[in-house]
């Protein structure tokens, strides 16, 4: 069973990516932000750059970019198999595709059921450099 509040990487650094210091939030807004934080990791990275790794992170976006908008559902099954892959505390992912948002090639809500904590929502949006940043929308605790 996981335990809530933040991932290994912010006990070690003290703060998220976004640089707040971990002990600003409660607990499961903690965890919130931490599987923020793991998740825009991940999606920024590419696969087969870490060997011990090979399947973690996403395809080159170039080809995702080059094929636009057909190629936007293969992207949206490919973040699915990855992030249930390499977030545990996910226990499922619903991706909507969006409109992207100006200066936005791809834009995706993103509706995180994890195993403990509850529901959260992300904006997800790829950028042109091949960058992509995550925007908390919204969270629900479980009250159990």
């Amino acid at each position: 069973m996981t335990r809530a509040g933040p991932g290994l990487f912010e006990r070690i650094t003290g703060h998220f990516s976004d640089g707040r210091a971990i002990d600003e939030f409660a607990p499961e807004a903690q965890t919130f932000y931490s599987v923020r934080d793991n998740i825009q990791r991940i999606l920024n990275s590419r696969r087969k750059a870490l060997a011990h790794l090979p399947r973690y992170g996403l395809d080159d976006l170039s080809e995702i970019y080059r094929h636009l908008p057909a190629s936007a559902h293969r992207l949206r099954n490919e973040i699915e198999a990855t992030l249930l892959e390499y977030e545990p505390r996910l226990r499922s992912i619903d991706i909507e595709i969006n409109e992207p948002e100006p200066g936005m090639l791809l834009s995706f809500t993103m509706a995180c059921h994890l195993r403990r904590e509850g529901l959260v929502r992300f904006g997800t949006h790829f950028t042109p450099d091949g960058r992509t940043r995550l925007r908390m929308l919204n969270s629900i605790a479980d009250e159990d």
